[in-house]
């Protein structure tokens, strides 16, 4: 078979010199009668199917300055004056790839006309924007290519043409131009300046062509490149028809478009987004998205929903359309053995604990097993990152009695007394925004607080737990108070001091305020929760036990200023309830106290004796002394401290101090007679 005949059109000279010369003398030219095209039309055709598409072909498209010509082309038709609207099942060509697609467009034929008759000039004006458009967005998948059409001023042709030729097919291919230069930061910034976001926009709900919505919604997704420019498109309305379109006819690839852009434009989710996408009814296809079987479509949704928990005004609603459950059954799905790891897991971790902000919310958690599941969490040491925000969400539960019996079923008391004698990690502060929505009206916008104070004040105002606004205020959060100069340290504090006093005295908590008014630092959570369980009839069963005391110690002894006042509280109330003098008396718990706080013998003290600064001596002695529990009086005092603590044994010789005010109650009797064993070597 002979091969086919040449073209002039198979040169790349050829089509640039009919590109550049229709770029300075106009648009029409004599039509070849043979073909029904002009010279100008097949040369577009041959660069768009040919030239371009080959390997290396736009890199040569460039190099041999066709830009250039091809942006004044694009100018001189935009100016030409507006096309007709032709929007309709015929006017967008099938060749127009998928908006979610950055390659070429595909090779087939140029967009067909209006009808079999000759073109009118106003259809062969579309069909030349659209070969041009087509081959300018092939040549934006390039990054030098995107460098130049910046340079040479081709963002805001394209918004000019969006803004004056009315019809899809052109709208589709301007867009995605223009969503291919959105792929640089500077191209961005630059499309945003040129009032491109507005048109994108409007063409969401002007065009019910599926590629050239595609092409829109990539491009406002490559738009929200930075936290600005998803604010920008946020309060410009972008996300509201994006989330009225999910309640449209399902379109594969449509939905799975607008969830990528949905996902990115709710990356840390504004409140102009999160008001956008509920009231575009948005939140019932998500949760229904979120068990789609493509993998992408269901992960994205149940990411989107993830992003929206940041928001308190949306969170009550989120909940109502099942949310709640979408979120919790995927975290527990990506903690099983197959599941994903930490990484993916933090974003559902942090809208979980979000939710219990609301009791609605928490209502719903209870009930579809999330206790258990942030029980898990505290219980995971690779899970240590995230111990403060879910103690913090558990807070949720302090007045919830049946929540908090099942709390302290599942351990949470020895959890907490581990999180006050350990290292505290540091919690993620959280916006204004993400306050409890039980209260609504409480918006302080003037006033930055810290996130761990601003996450529980709204919550404690409606369990009443404060009476208003004015009794907890944020000046007295450590993140808020000035730490003053520590002052010179005496010698033999400094003394103390030294690498060689060991690890005992090293494990303090951090974050705290030395100052003396009670102030609501990262212990501030775990011991609100540990206060609310010793306020039970008989709490003696989760604290009066040696993991809980020694938590508590060790915060009150270890830490850099005073204790928060809130501790000594906890202790003082377990050493005056009777029902908790058996536990004190089968734990050695009374022995435990007045070691350490009278005497200054710590558990990992013992046998060797570390010397602790005089200045906390004299307060921790005075408070032991303090605490009304019989157990830690000053008996026996003709025996010194030095002797109690160098010979125990020899003090069961001696004869327990009469008590016969307390001898009349079993507890009390118990303790009378096992008196001397407290003084033994088991503290």
């Amino acid at each position: 078979m002979a091969a086919a005949k040449p073209t002039p059109t198979d040169s790349l000279s050829f089509c640039l010199a009919q590109l550049t010369a229709a770029a300075g003398e106009g648009l029409g030219g004599t039509k070849d009668t043979a073909t029904n095209e002009t010279p100008l039309g097949r040369a577009l055709l041959a660069l768009r199917t040919r030239h371009v598409k080959a390997a290396g072909g736009i890199e040569r498209f460039r190099a041999r300055g066709g830009l250039l010509p091809l942006l004044a082309l694009l100018r001189r038709a935009s100016a030409a004056g507006p096309a007709p609207s032709l929007a309709g099942p015929g006017s967008s060509p099938s060749s127009i790839e998928s908006a979610a697609t950055v390659g070429p467009a595909p090779s087939a034929g140029p967009a067909p006309s209006a009808s079999l008759s000759t073109p009118s000039p106003p259809a062969r004006l579309r069909k030349t924007l659209d070969l041009a458009l087509s081959i300018l967005a092939d040549c934006c998948t390039e990054g030098a290519c995107r460098t130049e059409v910046r340079r040479l001023g081709g963002i805001l042709s394209l918004v000019t043409i969006l803004q004056c030729v009315k019809t899809d097919s052109v709208q589709n291919r301007a867009a995605r131009a223009l969503g291919n230069l959105a792929m640089e930061a500077e191209s961005c910034v630059d499309i945003h300046s040129a009032g491109a976001v507005p048109l994108l926009i409007e063409s969401l709900t002007a065009y019910q062509d599926s590629h050239c919505l595609q092409s829109v919604i990539r491009a406002l997704r490559n738009l929200a490149d930075s936290p600005q420019h998803r604010l920008a498109l946020a309060q410009q309305g972008a996300v509201r028809p994006l989330a009225e379109l999910l309640a449209a006819p399902p379109d594969p690839a449509l939905i799975l478009a607008l969830v990528r852009a949905l996902l990115e434009l709710s990356r840390g989710c504004s409140r102009a987004c999160a008001e956008q996408l509920s009231l575009g009814g948005g939140l019932g296809p998500l949760v229904s998205l979120a068990s789609h079987p493509k993998r992408t479509v269901r992960e994205s949704a149940i990411l989107i929903l993830a992003n929206l928990c940041a928001q308190g005004l949306v969170r009550p609603a989120l909940g109502n359309a099942g949310g709640v459950e979408v979120l919790l059954g995927e975290l527990q799905q990506r903690r099983g053995p197959s599941g994903a790891g930490p990484a993916s897991q933090q974003p559902l971790v942090r809208a979980v604990c979000l939710l219990c902000r609301e009791a609605i919310n928490r209502a719903r958690l209870r009930d579809a097993g999330g206790l258990e599941l942030l029980m898990e969490l505290l219980r995971d040491p690779h899970a240590s990152a995230w111990h403060p925000r879910v103690v913090a969400a558990l807070v949720g539960f302090l007045y919830d009695t049946g929540a908090l019996g099942r709390l302290q079923a599942l351990g949470l008391v020895p959890l907490l007394a581990g999180q006050l004698c350990g290292e505290l990690g540091d919690e993620e502060e959280e916006g204004k925004e993400a306050a409890s929505w039980d209260f609504p009206e409480e918006r302080t916008p003037e006033r930055v607080e810290a996130g761990s104070f601003r996450s529980l004040r709204s919550w404690l105002i409606s369990e009443g737990y404060a009476a208003g606004p004015e009794d907890i205020s944020p000046d007295r959060s450590p993140e808020r108070c000035p730490r003053p100069p520590p002052p010179p340290a005496p010698p033999e504090q400094a003394q103390a001091a030294s690498p060689a006093r060991g690890p005992a005295l090293v494990r303090t908590p951090r974050g705290r305020s030395p100052a003396t008014e009670e102030s609501w630092g990262r212990e501030g959570p775990a011991l609100l929760l540990l206060s609310r369980f010793s306020q039970a009839p008989d709490p003696s069963g989760a604290l009066v036990t040696g993991p809980a005391l020694c938590g508590l110690l060790a915060y009150v002894t270890r830490a850099p200023g005073p204790p928060s006042p809130r501790a000594l509280r906890i202790l003082a109330r377990l050493t005056c309830n009777p029902a908790c003098l058996e536990a004190f008396v089968c734990s050695y718990g009374a022995a435990l106290l007045r070691a350490w706080l009278v005497l200054g013998v710590a558990p990992d003290d013992w046998p060797m004796l570390r010397a602790r600064p005089p200045s906390l001596r004299s307060q921790h002695r005075e408070l032991g002394m303090s605490l009304p529990l019989p157990a830690l009086s000053s008996t026996y005092p003709s025996v010194s401290p030095e002797a109690r603590l160098t010979t125990p044994r020899s003090l069961t010789a001696l004869s327990p101090p009469s008590a016969p005010s307390c001898s009349t109650i079993p507890a009390c009797r118990v303790l009378l007679h096992t008196w001397p064993r407290l003084w033994g070597p088991t503290i």
